[in-house]
């Protein structure tokens, strides 16, 4: 399996979990220049930039999110361990390992074809060892061309590999040069004449982004003799397109697809009707033949380019008899060229002609399944009776995406796009309930960037693809998502945004290729520029006279409307009428190209009324500029500050109208000011002053409140401090009366007992509050004491609805009047002797009702006289000073009954 360490695995926590990976190094060389000294007379070489080496590593390390410690431990590793490496893999290239080696064992070829020798090692037997050796070298230049060496080792453990057992592994190491080209700079020069051609417009169209299918475009006119010559930089080698006549996204154009790299000088002879018969000539003149003359032969020389969008040219452009000719002889076509260009060329083309094919059979498989999913139409399908899906589909499947997937190949990215939607469209199964319809992705329109939720599309993308592959296409998603224009924000929005950064975070930690990050980065920089409402860019454009205009040259005395767009003809005339019935705005269309003087001539035909502004999109773009990389409308009031971004001119207008009705301001002479600073000085003097007046009345008014709450709380503990005694007291008459009845085993349980119910009364008195459970428990205890004095029923009840964990009451609160109810009411009565303690909700509150059936209204009222009751009464004063300190009703009532007494409490309920 090949590793492309620029785009390692997309997931977070990668690479502090990749810490102990063997190939971590590797992921840090992609954004790392090493440059060595070369001896030519030892083929010896010295590193020459060890420090800016070791720099660069630690802000590599420090972008991708690594502590101070791990940086340290890192950079020293990489100085230590890494640079060697390199070096030794340098110096290889340069001193082959050229040991003879034993000829007992070992089996020699020599082959000297000047100036290259090639020489191949084989072991006799398969033992331990090294296996083969095999290398090619340039004599009169000294450089390595190829090495490979092999290597057995014995395995540890028997491995299966396709049901098979091996107890052997073999390692290869290879270095292989690839090309070796001396160019003068990066310009690419395209030349030629061609046949009749009615229009004279060239354009050359190429890819300059690290992601996407947009194209650049360079536009030339024929001369009178129908030649032309086009001069522009190239950076990556890759497929350009000449395209000759008006460019249009409905109207078929002939187009030539041409291999290029960086330096390349191509001729062109194209002579008769179209299609022409062509001579190339100059660098790569085969494959530019292989490529033409494979178009020509499966009739896929004209073709409809939308230059700003994924959507290309296929159903309209080809019909489905060429389409699987063409992948049926991909390979023999091919093959025939294969000897007269350079391997890796070779392979380029080769790949981007085979995902140009993949690109035909996605757009019929995903026409099929629309189709398919759509009942509330028809859709028209071209070829219909003569598609084979399934030679489609096994076509499709037989083509493994990442095996002919080029970074920088228009086609490989269009597949990568085009593969992924359909995978979305196909995985998809869930109904939409609004319409009579699958809920799927929209069509190639407006392509996979628009479907479903972000985290949701990038997951997916990761089961499918990886890689260059996958970062293109997340890099498109995010960027899309980015650039955007929202009229007004929203927390959807928010939510939407949020996650893009989240996302764009990632990859710029993950990602080790610099340029594809750098490219997204100035993306985002040109956004956070515009979240500046008086931001303005700086950028020359020209009007349609041809001088050079600011953006911010008609900013100032008129609100403005400022429609940015890359066609130059879309909704013109329509912005040109509100121009006309509005002169109170200006409105300012601005649009790009590679060519000034077509455009000015274009302006000069449409005689425009709105004012015209024209960029030369060969350093800068619109989409480089601006907030979105689409059409879109900016709004600024009078002042120069930007009132909105818009999708439609009528409603960007209208936000420059309501800036001029606006009240105007009105601005303030020196007196008047200073007038104003005053009276504004004796206001703030004299609140400063009351401020602090009323801040000390009302600290006196605190401290007043907080001596009473504090007497309060001491009368309270005085209180339950009474009561304490008061209890222990009445408990202890009732040990002396067992004592004295000569029930010892009693008044030993009632002792044990009483221990462990004194322990939870002292802990609860400390308290001014208890939870009601807590109470309720204690007072069980407490009548199971007394039940070792002498019979009686007792029970305890409470409402399913109240918590009882959670409802507060004040401690000891029930205690006093059950003590009450035993010793006054029921321990002098004969017969049935019953306690009811019931905790029930009504209107008022919590409401608790102790009711015995003791000896009665008279009898108790005697006892009252001969008692001092002074439990009952600690409890009143208490439920007093509680209802005056917390403002809350407390109630307590004691009725006398025909038979007995019933003491009813009210605890206001808490809300």
């Amino acid at each position: 399996m090949i590793r492309d360490y620029r785009y390692p695995e997309f997931k977070d926590g990668f690479y502090s979990s990749s810490n102990k990976d063997k190939d971590f190094y590797e992921t840090l060389l992609c954004g790392i220049s090493f440059t060595y000294e070369f001896n030519e007379a030892s083929s010896e070489v010295k590193l020459d930039n060890r420090v800016e080496i070791l720099l660069k590593v630690r802000k590599i390390l420090d972008e991708k999110g690594f502590s101070k410690t791990l940086k340290d431990r890192r950079t020293e590793d990489f100085n230590t361990i890494a640079i060697p490496s390199i070096t030794k893999l340098v110096q290889s290239l340069f001193q082959v390992n050229g040991e003879i080696l034993d000829p007992q064992e070992y089996d020699m070829k020599l082959d000297l074809k000047k100036p290259i020798l090639r020489v191949t090692n084989r072991q006799w037997d398969k033992m331990p060892g090294i296996y083969e050796r095999n290398y090619s070298i340039n004599n009169e230049d000294r450089y390595l061309i190829e090495y490979q060496q092999i290597q057995i080792d014995s395995a540890k453990h028997r491995m299966m590999v396709n049901g098979n057992y091996y107890d052997i592994v073999f390692k290869e190491q290879k270095i292989q040069l690839l090309n070796i080209d001396e160019k003068e700079g990066a310009r690419l020069i395209i030349s030629g004449t061609v046949g009749t051609q009615l229009n004279k417009k060239v354009t050359l169209a190429y890819m300059r982004k690290p992601y996407g299918t947009e194209l650049y475009q360079e536009t030339v006119f024929l001369d009178e003799d129908n030649s032309f010559y086009i001069e522009t930089e190239m950076k990556h080698a890759g497929l350009v397109f000449l395209v000759f006549g008006q460019t249009s996204s409905t109207i078929a154009l002939p187009t030539i697809p041409l291999y290029v790299e960086p330096g390349s000088n191509i001729q062109i002879k194209a002579s008769g009707e179209f299609p022409w018969e062509i001579k190339f000539t100059g660098d790569f003149a085969d494959a530019q033949k292989m490529l033409y003359n494979f178009n020509k032969e499966h009739n896929w020389l004209k073709q409809k380019i939308n230059f700003h969008s994924l959507s290309w040219w296929w159903l309209s452009q080809i019909n489905y008899t060429d389409l699987t000719n063409a992948i049926d002889n991909l390979n023999s076509f091919t093959l025939k060229y294969k000897e007269s260009m350079p391997e890796y060329v070779f392979e380029f083309v080769t790949k981007e002609l085979k995902a140009n094919l993949m690109c035909g059979i996605l757009e019929y498989l995903r026409q099929i399944e629309f189709q398919r999913r759509v009942t509330w139409g028809t859709v028209f399908l071209k070829d219909k009776d003569l598609i084979d899906k399934n030679y489609l589909d096994a076509a499709l499947s037989a083509t493994e995406i990442h095996e002919i997937y080029n970074p920088y190949g228009l086609f490989s990215r269009q597949f990568a796009n085009g593969y992924l939607f359909y995978h979305f469209l196909t995985i998809r199964k869930v109904h939409n309930l609004d319409f009579a319809s699958y809920n799927t992705a929209p069509l190639l329109s407006t392509d996979l960037r628009l479907y479903g939720d972000l985290p949701h599309k990038i997951e997916v993308a990761k089961t499918i693809l990886a890689g260059p592959a996958l970062y293109g296409q997340i890099a498109e998603i995010l960027v899309k998502e980015k650039t955007t224009v929202y009229n007004q924000k929203s927390r959807d929005i928010t939510y939407r945004q949020n996650e893009v950064e989240k996302y764009l975070d990632l990859m710029f930690r993950l990602c080790n290729d610099s340029e594809f990050t750098n490219s997204l980065k100035k993306v985002i920089n040109t956004q956070s520029q515009w979240e500046k409402k008086d931001y303005v860019p700086d950028v020359r454009f020209f009007d349609e006279k041809g001088e050079a205009k600011f953006m911010k040259d008609y900013l100032g005395e008129k609100p403005t409307v400022f429609y940015v767009t890359n066609n130059w003809g879309i909704s013109r005339y329509h912005f040109d009428d509100l121009a006309k019935e509005n002169t109170d705005i200006n409105f300012v269309l601005v649009t790009e190209g590679s060519n000034i003087q077509e455009w000015m001539d274009y302006a000069k035909r449409a005689e425009p009324v709105a004012h015209q502004l024209f960029l030369i999109n060969q350093e800068k773009q619109l989409r480089t500029i601006f907030k979105s990389t689409s059409q879109h409308f900016i709004a600024y009031d009078k002042d120069g500050v930007r009132i909105g971004f818009h999708g439609n001119m009528v409603s960007a207008m209208n936000l420059c109208k309501e800036s001029l009705t606006e009240s105007p301001k009105k601005e303030l002479n020196k007196s008047q000011l200073q007038l104003i600073i005053i009276v504004l000085l004796a206001i703030l003097t004299a609140l400063i002053i009351g401020l602090t007046i009323w801040k000390w009345r009302i600290r006196q008014r605190f401290r007043k409140e907080e001596q009473n709450r504090k007497l309060r709380e001491l009368e309270l503990t005085a209180i339950r401090s009474q009561m304490n005694p008061h209890f222990l007291f009445n408990a202890l008459n009732s040990v002396q009366n067992l004592v004295q009845q000569n029930k010892g085993r009693e008044a030993h349980l009632y002792l044990a007992d009483f221990a462990g119910l004194i322990r939870k009364v002292l802990n609860n008195s400390e308290k001014e509050e208890v939870s009601l459970a807590e109470e309720l428990e204690m007072i069980g205890q407490y009548l199971s004491l007394e039940k070792l004095r002498f019979e009686f029923d007792f029970k305890l009840s409470a409402d399913p609805g109240i918590d009882l964990h959670n409802t507060m009451v004040p401690s000891m609160l029930l205690q006093p009047f059950v003590e009450n109810a035993v010793i006054h009411g029921l321990q002098n009565k004969q017969g049935l002797k019953q306690l009811k303690i019931k905790v029930s909700k009504s209107e008022r509150g919590i409401e608790i009702s102790i009711e015995d059936n003791g000896i009665g209204r008279s009898a108790s009222k005697q006892i009252a006289k001969e008692k001092n009751g002074k439990g009952t009464k600690l409890m009143k004063e208490r439920l007093e000073i509680l209802q005056e300190k917390q403002g809350e009703k407390y109630s307590l009532e004691i009725v006398d009954l025909d038979e007995g007494t019933r003491v009813e409490i009210i605890i206001p309920e808490e809300k």
